[in-house]
């Protein structure tokens, strides 16, 4: 042992043929934390493992306790027949035994023991005799082993009764391997997942002292979106008893789903029982991150099986702030699920299920209550305190977490605009690995903020002072233009109270992040020791250049976004042609320049088929009306794109244009009323967005000026909306003509919004190639990565 560093060895089955399950997750996240969260240094063993048969069994079991681990300090054993394995500190963290030979056995209508009838004279009555006696030492172990070696040789002289599996013989023979491997003179210490597996009959050596300690799914990124249906995600196989809830459907006469998650033996018999209610679907697999987004939505979570070890099927629904159904047989759950306070318990029937379930659809107050009341109820169950349990009551000391601060002229949360879309799906993703706290400073009329969000992410928002708005105010009367973003350069000083809280987390950040250049003067605050990163959304001169009717005012962002480009010790921008463009403008090496493009979230927006469409428009009094989609802030060239939209609408009676964000009111306060064949919906929340794509045929990016990315057309792509775009609304985007989208010049949009009209066949193909390259280019799991990846290189 080399100081207080521990090698451990975490010990498991690898079941033949392979499935990864509970058990497999368990044992894999409990390796990489303690190697994560401690000094120590731990390895995952996994020896394969059979247990189909009797003679399948033995050998599983005696492999294990050929095991030579006695290079390891520690070893930590977490079923059977692992725990056979022979160490000097052996710590064992129960999952189960083998429950077909133990807590379950009676379900099989056979002999605890093997009748006297039955036993044969010779080495089976020795072996019995050998078992029964109690001495659970090494030498009988041995003889016990060689004696079944020698029966399997000599099987064929023997009644095939003898060998059942599950049967009373390997029943004795599990029972005594289990209890020699479990003997306190083996074990340094004993826990086990639950209070119910700590409890279960036969499980410890009489008088042991267990402690059960629960343990984290390996989903650290929960979110609660919103109400939709009911969720469970399940192995389809009867102990689980899904037929029972599917049953229970045809009590619920709301129209709700059911969605299920799984497969299994019983998947067949339990999607003809669910045939005639087309509000049960099933899944199959899914991705993790297409889990965390289901859990999200659902009202609350069904999880009904029978005596259940411990169910981290109700610690990741009670991550995502939802209430779980269970029954009152269910075992492990029922240490989470209180009745009427963080979920509901009901009798394992039919009515009595869908009882609750309406409960909780026609109370959505009450179910959102039990839903925050239950992640409170879980949310101290995390690995830390697990490893200090099973290390015997040390302090688990956490690696520093670096700080990172983002300065920002809005808030992220909820996103709205493609800005606010960037700032949350970047930093949510940096804060599972760094402390992130977004610091915004927002318009005088809205109300101070400080929100931890489910992902980590803080959220602080502090108003702009009133003499800083009225500064503002004016410039903006005096120029006619929104500034004020641009404002910020000169005025931020005015609002004191941003101004002191960015200095108070300035000093406790390791990592400063200016997110547009605007309020880099409060670089004056950070000390030399730390990281400075300016974040270009955009370059933000040439945006504003021919937008600000003031050269002062153009020059005062031309020297702000150099400063901010020289003083920093990364840039991260969201095109190649945006670093060029910097690099040219204010002489940056461009090895300082990283770019990461901007995203999407292809788990929140479904590929919309054209069956989906037709009948959304059909619902809307759309149909046979070709719809055309445009989103916008309130932007320079986005109040440009809308003017040109204007005239596309004047000139043609076809089109009904959709017209989505916060460009409608600049445009209204600009030039006034939109044409009727324009329908502009304003601000609206994510879901209202997604329901607003499906009634769109196609999507138009008419962009002729800025920089950057635009994160609407990743949106249109990825809901498989067909694009028509200019070649600068295309940037950044490695989009190819006629295969991802069609690139065309102004004058060209009718024809081409003609083209797609009129040509299904093209309209699919470039919607299924568009959907593809979102998917592997520009996801923002992956980009956050990257971003990960260089901070921790410039730290180093």
């Amino acid at each position: 042992m080399e100081g207080d560093k521990l090698k451990i060895a975490v010990v498991g089955p690898s079941p033949v043929p392979y499935v990864y399950g509970g058990a497999e997750g368990l044992m894999w996240k409990l390796t990489e934390s303690i190697n994560k969260l401690t000094s120590h240094q731990a390895e995952l063993i996994k020896l394969p493992c059979k247990e189909n048969s009797f003679w399948d069994l033995i050998d599983s079991y005696h492999k294990f306790y050929a095991l030579d681990l006695s290079h390891f300090d520690m070893v930590i054993s977490t079923k059977y027949p692992c725990w056979m394995v022979r160490h000097k500190n052996h710590v064992v963290y129960m999952q189960h035994h083998l429950r077909g030979l133990f807590d379950t056995y009676q379900f099989f209508s056979k002999p605890e023991m093997m009748p006297q009838n039955a036993i044969t004279d010779g080495l089976i009555g020795d072996t019995l005799d050998l078992i029964r006696e109690g001495d659970l030492s090494e030498r009988i172990i041995d003889k016990v082993f060689d004696n079944l070696e020698c029966i399997r040789n000599e099987k064929h002289y023997y009644e095939k009764s003898i060998f059942d599996f599950p049967g009373p013989f390997i029943r004795e023979i599990v029972h005594f391997l289990d209890a020699y491997a479990l003997s306190p003179e083996r074990i340094t210490r004993y826990t086990a997942i639950s209070n119910n597996v700590k409890n279960r009959k036969d499980y410890f050596p009489h008088g042991a002292i267990i402690e059960a300690i629960h343990h984290p799914s390996k989903i650290e990124d929960y979110k609660s979106d919103c109400y939709e249906y009911f969720f469970t995600a399940s192995r389809l196989d009867s102990p689980k008893r899904i037929n029972i809830l599917i049953e229970a459907m045809r009590y619920v006469p709301h129209d709700v789903k059911f969605k299920i998650v799984g497969t299994g033996p019983e998947e067949k018999e339990l999607k003809e029982l669910a045939s005639n209610d087309s509000r049960v679907e099933f899944l199959g697999f899914v991705k993790e991150d297409q889990l965390i987004n289901l859990y999200s939505k659902a009202i609350g979570v069904l999880y009904i099986p029978y005596d259940e070890d411990y169910g981290l099927i109700t610690i990741e629904a009670m991550m995502s702030k939802k209430p779980v159904i269970t029954a009152t047989d269910s075992g492990g759950p029922l240490e989470f699920v209180n009745d009427g306070q963080t979920g509901c318990v009901a009798e394992p029937n039919p009515q009595k299920m869908a009882k609750k379930m309406n409960y909780l659809i026609e109370n959505p107050k009450e179910a959102k209550k039990m839903g925050e009341t239950a992640r409170q109820r879980v949310e101290t169950i995390t690995w830390n305190r697990v490893i200090s349990k099973l290390l015997g009551e040390i302090e688990v000391k956490t690696p520093t977490r670096m700080k990172i601060l983002v300065l920002s002229t809005y808030s992220c949360y909820p996103p709205r605009g493609g800005g606010q879309h960037r700032l949350y799906n970047i930093y949510s993703r940096l804060a599972r690995e760094f402390d992130v706290t977004i610091l915004s400073i927002i318009e005088a009329n809205k109300t101070y903020q400080n929100l931890i969000l489910d992902n980590g992410l803080k959220q602080i928002c502090v108003p702009q002072s009133i003499d800083h708005a009225q500064l503002q105010w004016k410039t903006e009367r005096d120029l006619k233009a929104n500034l004020y973003d641009v404002c910020m350069i000169d005025f931020v000083n005015k609002s004191r109270d941003y101004i002191e809280k960015a200095k108070d987390l300035i000093n406790v950040s390791d990592v400063i992040i200016f997110s547009h250049p605007y309020l880099y003067g409060l670089s004056e605050f950070i000390d030399k020791d730390k990281i400075v990163v300016y974040e270009a959304h955009n370059v933000e001169y040439l945006l504003k250049k021919d937008y600000v009717k003031d050269t002062r005012w153009s020059d005062k962002v031309k020297d702000i976004e150099n400063s901010a480009s020289e003083g920093s010790d990364l840039i991260i921008t969201t095109s190649e042609e945006d670093k060029k463009n910097i690099t040219d403008l204010f002489n940056i090496s461009p090895e300082k320049i990283f770019v990461a493009p901007n995203g999407v979230d292809i788990s929140k927006i479904d590929f919309i088929t054209e069956d989906e469409r037709a009948r959304q428009k059909e619902i809307a009094g759309l149909k046979g009306r070709p719809t055309v989609l445009f989103i916008g802030s309130w932007h320079p060239p986005n109040l440009e794109a809308l003017r040109f939209i204007a005239e596309l609408a004047d000139k043609n009676d076809n089109y009904i244009f959709l017209i989505v964000g916060s460009i409608k009111d600049y445009y209204q306060n600009t030039y006034g009323e939109l044409p009727k064949k324009v329908l502009a919906f304003g601000v609206v929340d994510e879901d209202e967005k997604y329901e607003i794509y499906k009634l769109a045929d196609l999507a138009i990016n008419p962009m002729f000026s800025g920089s950057g990315t635009n994160i609407k057309m990743l949106d249109y792509m990825s809901a498989g909306i067909p694009v028509i775009s200019t070649s600068i609304g295309a940037r950044g985007l490695g989009l190819e003509n006629n295969k991802h989208a069609l690139i065309c010049s102004k004058e060209k949009f009718l024809e081409m919004m003609a083209e797609l009209t009129n040509n299904q066949n093209l309209t699919i193909f470039l919607a299924k190639n568009a959907r593809t390259l979102v998917e592997e280019s520009f996801s923002w799991d992956k980009i956050s990565k990257d971003i990960i990846d260089r901070l921790k290189g410039i730290r180093q």
